[in-house]
């Protein structure tokens, strides 16, 4: 049973460096201190997918040499998380000119159809252009081999959905990017699962994300063979950060995979 993900960007909704600021040469000669904004693409034997898709989108798939999309999850609408859908036209026309599966809540998926009106219609659309197949997430669902269990978090007003993905029973990968906190349902459904990757913003607190000591305290109550932090300031200089962090847990970089 292959699955494997890749952190196509771990940094926040500016990413890292953020325009107009000066930082120190040794702070930016570590590339994994360079942060696109916040997505995964994982894979399974039956099924290729990303979550969320950046304003970095192209580039990140360039740079990762993906060729192919089953589907797209959202978590949410902020921009940050949406702006690079139109890019997946690539993916309709390798496709032959057909849909692509796009899976998002009410709330985002009115807003996809709002941002991206354009696209989301009843046809006829011309060879080359994005070609939109909604699906509403009411609950849990299936692509490939993969069950995928929507886990509601909040995150301000709208909230935002997390995603577990479960391969044959095993609960592979939890992927909670953007919250404040993990509450204790979604705790009990993640417990024990092989990868968590965990919103740890920046290390004061926020009133919609989850700091640095809040992602810690969420990763020993899931209790995760290995824990990612995602969605990263420039309050992280990796190398440095990264040796205060326990066992276990580490701060994902742009291009860091895992493999089962």
């Amino acid at each position: 049973m292959a699955f494997r993900f890749i952190f196509l960007g771990s940094g926040t909704s500016q990413g890292v460096p953020i325009i107009g600021k000066d930082y120190p040469a040794e702070f930016l000669a570590n590339p994994k201190n360079h942060r696109t904004r916040p997505s995964i693409y994982l894979e399974s034997d039956e099924a290729k997918l990303v979550v969320d898709t950046t304003p970095d989108f192209r580039i990140q798939m360039l740079r990762e040499k993906i060729r192919w999309l089953d589907a797209v999850l959202f978590t949410h609408s902020h921009a940050d998380h949406i702006m690079g859908l139109d890019d997946c036209r690539r993916f309709c026309d390798a496709r032959g000119g057909t849909a692509l599966p796009i899976y998002a809540n009410e709330a985002t998926m009115k807003d996809l159809r709002r941002v991206f009106a354009y696209a989301f219609h009843d046809g006829p659309w011309p060879r080359g252009y994005f070609i939109p197949e909604p699906r509403l997430i009411t609950g849990p669902f299936t692509i490939g081999d993969l069950e995928i269990v929507p886990l509601e978090l909040p995150h301000g007003s709208m909230g935002t959905l997390g995603f577990l993905f479960i391969q044959s029973g095993q609960k592979r990968l939890a992927y909670m990017s953007d919250c404040k906190e993990v509450p204790p349902k979604v705790v009990e459904e993640t417990r024990g699962v092989e990868w968590v990757v965990l919103d740890a913003l920046r290390r004061a607190p926020h009133p919609t994300h989850m700091c640095l000591d809040e992602a810690l305290t969420a990763a020993r109550r899931i209790g995760a063979k290995r824990t990612f932090f995602t969605h990263l300031t420039h309050d992280y200089d990796h190398d440095a950060a990264q040796a205060e962090l326990p066992a276990g847990v580490e701060l994902a970089y742009d291009g860091l995979r895992a493999e089962a």
